[in-house]
């Protein structure tokens, strides 16, 4: 790779994939692991302000979500969820005391392939 008189490097920057599903599958997952908290509420509510077909999909939405999550031990599960839903990775994550790296990545890795399995996405 040549450099310009700026030291910028010139060229195509190398692209790196972290996931095997499409990058669009893993926005939709995050999105809807950041929407949790608020789902959740509302389920827990039901106080009419919604109508019966959200509040069904609002449930189906997070037991696919908490049914991905179940193969992580229970002390964990928050914090990946958190991390999934802010794109953390392992260096700011709160699980790191009981995970190791690549332990951290499997489980995180996985938990994203099931939320998108459960969600209908692939």
């Amino acid at each position: 790779m040549g450099y310009v008189a700026s030291g910028r490097p010139v060229g195509r920057p190398r692209q790196y994939y972290k996931y095997e599903i499409p990058s669009g599958v893993v926005k939709v997952v995050r999105a809807q692991c950041a929407d949790y908290e608020r789902k959740r509420l509302c389920i827990k509510d039901r106080d009419g302000s919604i109508t019966e077909e959200t509040l069904n999909s609002y449930i189906a939405t997070n037991q696919a979500i908490d049914l991905a999550l179940a193969d992580i031990e229970e002390t964990c599960r928050q914090h990946f969820l958190n991390d999934i839903a802010e794109n953390r990775g392992y260096e700011r994550s709160q699980s790191q005391w009981c995970l190791s790296h690549n332990a951290y990545y499997k489980r995180k890795r996985k938990a994203i392939y099931d939320i998108a399995k459960g969600l209908m996405l692939i």
